[in-house]
């Protein structure tokens, strides 16, 4: 019994090694890039390029601001581009005690626009960002532009959302306990399998886990903070839908016709019936990581939203 239990430790222990290393190399391999931005619940990271009318983008589940780098560099000749990481992503911070909400993300996002002198922006979102976004134009109707949603999570899921349904854990003493032992371990065994799934049918371009920023999502606060997302995305969305009809900017949704993340008909329909103005498009043979695979095909909806304003 005795040495079971040493066997036991001995094996956790080295999981909490392991993870730690990991982190650690990861931690070497990447910096802050932009700037950091101090607000209520924790620290904004952003980068910004470009000249012209202000545009925000915000990336999705266990995502960061480096997703978007091919897509910003596109729109950065029209606009003033702005990636933002968020909450408890990339190199953003968000205390233990705030919030994981989409209303409490809208709030720390919209406070980091004002301490910016962002007077108003339009707003671009790829799958749980455009939730975010959604909820931003709702509360700061005056400041938001339009909208412009990439594969968007707009609607209380019915299922799972393929290898990211593993990150529902509501406990905090289990989330805690995973992210710190076998999460990093497993993702580090699993990860390229994982990643394809996300981005079939399409490839993984060979340059995502570095300039897109797709190892950061390796790192075990990743997995701990993109599971206070996850849990915490139910809720928002039941609170926020029945909003959606206030929203009066433009309002359009792209998605990948061969999605398998998320589904293309809930989400797009969610806005669609809600808002009258609202478009949506498909682009066929895609899939859910379309601002990394589509790049021009999301640089023209983007323009075609925010021209309509």
């Amino acid at each position: 019994m005795i040495i079971a239990l040493l066997i036991i430790i001995c094996i956790f222990v080295a999981l909490i090694w392991f993870t730690a290393k990991m982190d650690s190399n990861i931690e070497a391999s990447f910096t802050p890039s932009g700037k950091l931005t101090p607000v209520d619940g924790g620290i904004i990271h952003w980068q910004k390029q470009g000249n012209g009318p202000a545009l925000v983008l915000i990336h999705g589940l266990l995502g960061n601001s480096n997703n978007f780098s091919e897509l910003a560099k596109t729109l950065a000749s029209r606009y003033t581009v702005y990636t933002v990481d968020r909450p408890g992503s990339g190199f953003s911070s968000r205390y233990k005690s705030t919030s994981a909400s989409f209303e409490q993300q809208s709030k720390m996002i919209l406070e980091w626009m004002q301490k910016e002198g962002i007077g108003s922006a339009s707003i671009a979102g790829h799958s749980m960002g455009g939730g975010i976004a959604l909820r931003m134009a709702i509360d700061a109707p005056d400041k938001i532009k339009s909208v412009s949603l990439l594969c968007p999570l707009t609607t209380p899921l019915k299922g799972g959302a393929g290898p990211l349904s593993v990150l529902y854990i509501p406990n905090e003493w289990v989330r805690s306990s995973v992210a710190k032992t076998i999460a990093s371990p497993l993702r580090a065994k699993l990860g390229r399998k994982q990643v394809a799934q996300i981005f079939h049918p399409e490839p993984v371009p060979p340059s995502f886990s570095t300039e897109g920023g797709g190892l950061l999502a390796l790192h075990s606060r990743s997995f701990y903070e993109g599971s206070r997302d996850t849990v915490s995305a139910q809720g928002s969305l039941h609170r926020q839908q029945t909003r959606y009809e206030e929203i009066q900017c433009p309002v359009g949704v792209l998605y990948g016709e061969k999605d398998t993340i998320l589904r293309p008909d809930e989400h797009i329909t969610a806005v669609t019936k809600a808002i009258g103005s609202a478009v949506h498009k498909i682009i066929s043979g895609a899939g859910h990581m379309i601002p990394v695979t589509q790049v021009q095909a999301c640089a023209d909806f983007i323009i075609s939203i925010d021209e309509s304003a």
